[in-house]
């Protein structure tokens, strides 16, 4: 195999293994990844490098990061039961990885962050780049804190702040559309609430346009198909292509929280319908952003809409036995 040039950390979630695959049908490319992760997509790809490290205790990052030129950061802790867990994978983490680049002298860092970092808008209006950023959740906090440690690192950057991410991999969304299947559209609070989406493919391939231009400027970019969404259309649409007549069950938000405390409490993560950060999350009524500057910037239109990209999503699942 020849030598990668690009390391990607966090290759065993549902955004670096939609990348990797991507990645190393140009190229070969390096992951990162747990010794206890699940791998069996990349085992035996003549183009993907398999190395063995753990982000938090700086373990196995010297030897992932020697003649790499770009290193693509997305590994993140998404679900957790404290504050503590969330900073300890997706703040303190980030730190290790910055520490270990300068060590080894690589310098330029794409950092996928997340909407979440920012917090929702309000009353409506698209948030942009530079406005003050309020998280409301754990795993917004801990995304807010590592962007700063990136800007602050010295190294060639670029952040890219994707909205809900959707698509082959994710096992998130997957839980609602179980739940649809089933005939039940469970829905946290009261009133409208609209929302940005990007699938996976999409993402990816800005991902690649930033790492091919070798543009690390040290800008921030919301990243989203464009489209604003409501909760209702969303919900509405999965239902159409699951071809199900859902009910829909609207739960108070204390209600909701208490669930998200049970479950954060009591069930191991693989078994969690909700946790209480999400539910955080859930309660909002505006996350909306705008993708303006990153379609400028990278002539950056996305290909794919919400019923295209679930449709696709929905026959994945089917297509891997987890969704009848």
């Amino acid at each position: 195999m020849k030598k990668p040039k690009i390391l990607i950390v966090g290759a065993s979630g549902f955004v670096g293994k939609n990348l990797a695959l991507q990645y190393a049908q140009k190229e070969c490319v390096s992951i990162l990844v747990r010794p206890s992760s699940d791998i069996s997509l990349f085992l035996h790809h003549p183009r993907i490098k398999i190395l063995y490290g753990d982000l938090e205790k700086d373990i196995g990052l010297a030897d992932a990061l020697d003649g790499i030129g770009i290193v693509i950061h997305c590994a993140a802790r998404t679900m957790g039961r404290s504050y503590w867990e969330f900073y300890r994978t997706n703040t303190q983490g980030t730190a290790c990885l910055i520490q270990a680049m300068h060590r080894m002298h690589v310098h330029r860092l794409l950092y996928l962050s997340s909407h979440a970092a920012c917090g929702p808008c309000c009353d409506g209006v698209p948030l942009q780049e530079h406005e003050k950023q309020s998280p409301i959740s754990f795993y917004g906090h801990s995304k807010h804190l590592a962007e700063n440690l990136v800007r602050q690192s010295g190294l060639a950057f670029t952040i890219l702040r994707p909205v809900s991410v959707y698509g082959p991999h994710d096992k998130e969304i997957l839980t609602y559309v179980k739940l649809l299947n089933q005939g039940i559209c469970p829905i946290v609070g009261f009133g409208p609430k609209y929302l940005n989406l990007i699938y996976v493919v999409d993402l990816v391939n800005i991902i690649m346009k930033i790492v091919e231009q070798d543009h690390f400027s040290g800008r921030t970019y919301f990243a989203n198909d464009g489209q604003c969404y409501s909760l209702d259309h969303i919900f509405e649409t999965i239902a159409r292509v699951l071809q199900k007549n859902v009910l829909r069950i609207h739960i108070p938000t204390s209600v909701a929280l208490f669930v998200g405390l049970l479950n954060d409490l009591f069930l191991p993560p693989d078994k969690k319908l909700v946790t209480r950060d999400k539910i955080r999350e859930l309660a909002c009524k505006y996350w909306l952003c705008s993708s303006e500057n990153i379609n400028r910037v990278f002539s950056f239109r996305p290909k794919y809409e919400f019923e295209q990209g679930i449709t696709e999503t929905i026959k994945w699942y089917r297509s891997q036995g987890l969704l009848e």
